[in-house]
């Protein structure tokens, strides 16, 4: 198996493990939902400050292996502080210290992706399409849920779930250092000596900082409305992931150890969706299969809502491959598309900055505000803004002229190009 496609096995197996759980141990320890939201929405700070600055790292002065290595390393040791941590302060930090490491990882190993992707095109080697490289995080996420499942069942601690994150994040650093090594600073040498890096004639983008390149791509035309439109989706979704688990427990009232299991069943359904994406792309393109996932998304919210009973909770999951095809398929393909060789990276970090990070924190700290009053009335507002932002993409997004939806063009993006 090719390192990256480990690489994101160990990542999403290393989530699995850690925020399938994670609400529930906080719900166990803490005083309310409130709290819990809380402690939640500091993955939206970290997501804010550390990926454009890991990105930009990457793209200008470190080796994204190095860079991984690093990041897991630091998480593995948190996971286990916060499954030693009982008091709402002590949780706060914990989980603050593993989101500022954690979290910089899923925008690293995409710009990695697709800069692999681009010197395998120059190299005359064959390529990988993005999708066929992220199914491995399905697979990764799925299997410490059952594993998880046994241990709980034969009545360990929920705190397992942390420790056996941490022991995968041990892991994911050792896999990094054989990633493939990728050019590093083309920026920077083309400001001082175009000569040197190639760029005969450089245009004003190539000689700039790359998260300013990258801020001119995404923050004007089509690019602002996608990014505008995924916040708004990112609220419900952040909710969701927050709560759900706790909506298991307390609302439906399944047994904890039913969490992975349950969970599990929306992520091995997501594999068969994973493995179509190529084919749902030729065919409905890029913008009606973001609409589609964003209305199937907000009809999963509705039904949560306004039918809260173990039935209803279990199937919802057959939803989950599409929707998270929507959110975090589409957004790393559609982000390349607008990059250039010298932003592949930090336009992934500016994303997750300005769009997932915000969204995270509002949607964590809302979440809990309204679970504390009621989940199912929590996911009944969710599938209202999520619908807003499916209308809002249906209506108000026009494709560039470099990503229009004829069907041709479809593979060339997938693939990265």
């Amino acid at each position: 198996m090719p390192a990256l496609h480990r690489q994101f096995l160990i990542t999403f197996a290393a989530m699995g493990a850690v925020l399938a759980y994670l609400p529930v141990l906080l719900e166990q320890r803490l005083a309310s939902a409130t709290q819990v939201g809380v402690v939640m929405s500091t993955t939206g700070l970290a997501i804010i400050l550390t990926p454009v600055i890991m990105t930009a790292l990457a793209d200008t002065r470190v080796q994204s292996r190095t860079l991984i290595a690093t990041l897991f390393t630091v998480s593995a040791a948190t996971c286990f502080w916060q499954a030693l941590s009982f008091s709402f302060v002590g949780l706060l930090i914990s989980h603050t210290v593993f989101a500022f490491f954690f979290w910089p990882l899923a925008a690293l190993q995409d710009g990695l992706v697709f800069a692999d992707n681009q010197q395998a095109r120059a190299d005359g080697r064959a390529q990988t399409p993005y999708h066929r490289v992220r199914v491995f995080g399905t697979v990764g996420f799925a299997l410490p849920l059952a594993g998880l499942y046994f241990l709980l069942n034969s009545g360990a601690d929920v705190s397992s779930a942390l420790y056996l994150g941490g022991a995968v994040c041990l892991l994911g650093a050792t896999n990094a250092m054989t990633l493939p090594r990728t050019q590093l600073g083309q920026a920077r040498r083309a400001r001082f000596n175009p000569s040197e890096a190639n760029l005969s004639n450089p245009s004003r983008a190539q000689l700039d900082h790359p998260t300013r390149a990258a801020a001119r791509a995404l923050f004007r035309g089509p690019a602002l409305v996608f990014c505008v439109c995924l916040f708004v989706a990112h609220l419900g979704n952040s909710a969701y992931y927050a709560f759900y688990p706790i909506y298991l427990t307390n609302e439906v009232h399944f047994g904890e150890q039913w969490v992975g299991p349950i969970t599990m069943l929306g992520v091995v359904l997501e594999l068969g969706v994973m493995a179509c994406v190529g084919l749902m792309l030729a065919n409905l393109g890029l913008k009606r299969l973001l609409v589609l996932a964003l209305l199937v998304m907000a009809a999963r919210f509705a039904l949560l809502g306004v039918f809260p009973n173990q039935a209803v909770a279990v199937w919802t999951q057959v939803l989950h491959g599409i929707t998270v095809v929507g959110i975090y398929v589409i957004p790393p393909i559609y982000l390349n598309a607008l990059a250039g060789d010298h932003f592949r990276s930090s336009i992934q970090g500016l994303y997750a900055m300005t769009v997932f990070g915000p969204s995270r924190i509002a949607g964590n700290i809302l979440g809990g505000e309204l679970a504390d009053v009621s989940l199912p009335m929590m996911f009944n507002l969710s599938a209202i803004t999520t619908l807003l932002a499916a209308v809002a993409i249906a209506v108000f997004m026009r494709m560039p002229n470099e990503l229009n939806e004829n069907a041709e063009d479809v593979p060339a993006l997938v693939e990265g190009d």
